[in-house]
């Protein structure tokens, strides 16, 4: 009976140390790690924007990975800060997208695939069916190139925005 009140301990015990998920251990965003360089456009019609960024990845705690840096849009360069919680009752992640000094805040909810190791973040920004959709998968298997596809809706629900940011993990020396 000790014996299996101890195992029954040590599996609760275990199931505890994983209901808060390290987010610098997942197998997606242990490789988010580090500083990258991005660049790509987005489209629309009458349209263009370029679109630069230089960004490093962390894990802030048990249950938080933050993404900070600046992106450069037609010349115009901001800070941004993206913070990424996972919601274990949902099974769901929540990524906020934050401007200089936590202005501009957007709300995402994400679903992470282990298996194809890409990342789906859902944004609503106004009324009816405007958002924003941004998938990012890794276009190597050495999981230093990352793409970001994004695609901006209007409220009626049709594409007024898309393309894709390529992201190039610098290499460490």
């Amino acid at each position: 009976m000790k014996t299996l009140l101890a195992t029954l301990s040590l599996c609760l015990l275990a199931a505890a140390n994983v209901s808060a998920k390290d987010l610098g251990m997942s197998p997606v965003f242990k490789h988010y790690v580090g500083k990258w360089k991005a660049a790509g456009e987005l489209k629309g019609e009458n349209n263009v924007l370029d679109i630069k960024e230089e960004w490093s990845g962390a894990a802030e705690g048990d249950n938080s990975f933050v993404v900070k840096g600046t992106r450069t849009i037609n010349g115009d360069t901001q800070p941004f800060q993206w913070t990424i919680t996972y919601n274990e009752g949902a099974d769901s992640y929540e990524a906020i997208l934050s401007g200089a000094e936590g202005s501009q805040t957007i709300r995402f909810e994400g679903h992470v695939s282990e298996v194809n190791l890409t990342f789906e973040l859902k944004a609503i920004t106004g009324s009816g069916q405007s958002g924003i959709t941004i998938t990012e998968a890794f276009a190597s298997d050495a999981k230093d190139v990352m793409e970001s596809s994004v695609t901006f809706t209007g409220d009626s629900g049709l594409t007024t925005l898309q393309g894709v940011i390529k992201h190039q993990k610098e290499k460490q020396p």
